[in-house]
């Protein structure tokens, strides 16, 4: 079987149009809080924020040099906090 080579780019383009369109969709519900909101929610200083993203504990995002923390990535540690400490 051959493949047209107009028809082998047209169908990698359509793939990948697809990829970056699910990717979109996936970042675009995911909710970024600065270092300061998350220090706040969580009770704790922006050193241990620090302290906690170079130990792998809770890791940012940065955005230029200003990090970013995903909400559920705070919503996770909450929820594994709480049930910890029901026990």
């Amino acid at each position: 079987m051959m493949v047209d080579v107009d028809d082998l780019r047209e169908l990698v383009q359509s793939e990948i149009e697809g990829v970056l369109a699910m990717e979109k969709d996936v970042n675009a519900s995911e909710v970024y809080l600065t270092h300061k909101e998350v220090a706040k929610m969580l009770g704790v200083s922006t050193n241990t924020l620090w302290r906690w993203n170079k130990s792998g504990y809770l890791c940012n995002t940065k955005c230029g040099r200003k990090p970013f923390y995903k909400k559920s990535d705070i919503d996770k540690l909450m929820g594994n906090y709480e049930n910890k400490t029901m026990y």
